[in-house]
């Protein structure tokens, strides 16, 4: 033939350099997020700040953090521990009790919770270091590439980034994973260290995920509304914050009888200005901006996120009685949906996380988890709290409703008692006791 054609190669380059920047842009966008809700996002406001005025360097930015609140709120299945049973022997739960904790289990797993509500997806480790497991939690802005195979839970291989301590390119390094062989590479991908995959094709990471993934792709999508609103409250709060700043202080003018350009006069404290003619003038100017409605829509904005994130709105109020116990508990039904969600999901994640640990462990120690020891999940039954006032004051309706005894609340506030005739003659010595005391 006289021409080969180079469409497949060509169509092979330009799918690796999309791949390529694709991956990029999830590398920055996750990481943008975890900087929201460190509380380390001026970079990104100053950022903001430059693209939309000429002088950016004449404000004072300043942040408040929303995404860690409402973040903080909606992950709350690992508030309280969960209850973990190996169904097997019990040397199985006592020696899986040890080593979780060892590795801090419910520690990682409650930051596991948050991260993956922020990130939707990220990657638990497991690492054995010094006879011992290790929980290592991988962000998006970590993960250079990751392979899977039909189902985005079955790794095929993962690659990994590891920026080093500098700034220097020369520094950075990659770790690569797959059934077969393990890879240390350098920032030119040439290979410093290879050795075979000792877990007998099963890669130690874990895929986590925000609800269950149903699509063949391993990332999804970041919530851009609420890293939006997060952008907006700061600039609003950047915004005030200048406003108020030039309220503070009135603009000093000078009208005199001369002709020319206008100009401007510096001058200290305590100077005197010679003004010639009877039309010279001084005086002080200063702005009248409405704050009242500026504060008011930052207030919205703050109480339009924690609703559009299933959260009530007064959780994100100053007003005390707004953020009572009984006005949270209102409404909440999405939420509460949103946590039972939680609990499933990471009732399979768990099993997922405890079939990689035994895997790693069963490889490396002498003591062994039986393969066939099943692990089970129980999560707390969590419940709003409300002050000892609002609980008392909602009793006392029941009580008169009648659909409430005073054996009831002696019974719930002292569960030592589990007989309802002893809280009964409780009761009674009470009521006598006031009598005597009052009479």
């Amino acid at each position: 033939m006289l021409f080969n054609s180079n469409a497949g190669n060509i169509t092979n380059l330009m799918a690796i350099q999309a791949s390529s920047q694709a991956n990029e842009a999830r590398k920055l966008s996750h990481a943008k997020a975890l900087d929201l809700y460190h509380s380390q996002g001026l970079a990104h406001l100053e950022q903001r700040l430059a693209e939309v005025f000429s002088e950016p360097d004449k404000f004072t930015t300043v942040t408040l953090n929303i995404i860690r609140k409402i973040i903080n709120q909606q992950a709350q299945t690992y508030r309280e521990p969960a209850k973990r049973t190996l169904e097997g022997s019990e040397a199985d739960q006592k020696l899986y009790q040890e080593i979780c904790e060892g590795c801090s289990l419910d520690l990682v797993l409650k930051q596991c919770s948050r991260l993956v509500k922020l990130l939707k997806s990220i990657l638990l480790k497991v690492v054995w270091v010094e006879d011992k497991l290790r929980l290592d939690v991988i962000g998006g802005n970590l993960i250079q590439d990751i392979q899977t195979y039909d189902s985005p839970y079955d790794l095929k291989s993962v690659l990994i980034i590891d920026y080093g301590q500098t700034n220097r390119i020369e520094d950075i390094e990659y770790s690569f994973w797959d059934s077969e062989v393990y890879k240390r590479l350098n920032y030119r991908f040439q290979i410093l260290d290879e050795f075979e995959n000792p877990y007998s094709g099963k890669l130690p990471f874990v895929g986590l995920f925000d609800s269950y993934n149903i699509t063949d792709s391993f990332f999804q999508p970041l919530d851009e509304s609420l890293i939006s609103q997060q952008m907006s409250i700061d600039e609003k709060l950047t915004d005030l914050l200048y406003i108020i700043r030039m309220q503070g202080f009135g603009v000093g003018w000078i009208r005199t009888e001369t002709h020319g350009t206008a100009g401007s006069l510096q001058t200290d404290p305590g100077t005197l200005v010679e003004l010639k003619g009877k039309d010279s003038a001084i005086g002080f100017e200063s702005q009248q901006s409405e704050l009242g409605e500026i504060l008011s829509s930052i207030d919205k904005l703050c109480k339009w996120a924690c609703v559009s994130q299933g959260l009530s709105a007064a959780s994100m109020s100053t007003d005390p009685t707004e953020q009572s116990g009984l006005s949270k508990i209102v409404d909440t039904r999405e939420l509460s949906e949103m946590r039972i969600d939680d609990k499933e999901n990471f009732r399979m994640l768990e099993r997922n996380i405890y079939s990689t640990m035994r895997t790693i462990w069963n490889t490396h120690s002498t003591k062994k988890i039986s393969e066939n020891a099943l692990l089970s999940v129980d999560f707390a039954d969590l419940k709003e709290t409300t002050s000892a006032k609002e609980q008392a004051q909602a009793d006392d309706l029941k009580i008169a409703q009648g659909v409430l005894s005073p054996v009831d609340v002696l019974m719930r506030e002292n569960p030592d008692i589990t007989d309802r005739g002893t809280a009964l003659s409780a009761l009674l010595t009470i009521k006598e006791e006031i009598k005597e005391l009052t009479e």
